[in-house]
């Protein structure tokens, strides 16, 4: 027998206009900085984030 959890039962649920919104968000500003969750509109600007903020 399995006693593992079902993964998806830890899934949280979104209603379809949170969907709507983190989809937008996601397409607007694919760039995610992956030390601070900022996006960008363009690779150049995660770029120029990542040389400003996180280089220390």
């Amino acid at each position: 027998m399995n006693n593992s959890p079902n993964p998806e039962s830890n899934q949280v649920i979104e209603t379809p206009e949170e969907r709507k919104q983190r989809f937008l968000l996601e397409f607007d500003k694919p760039f995610k900085c992956d030390k601070c969750n900022e996006r960008f509109k363009k690779k150049k600007y995660l770029r120029e984030h990542k040389a400003e903020v996180h280089s220390y």
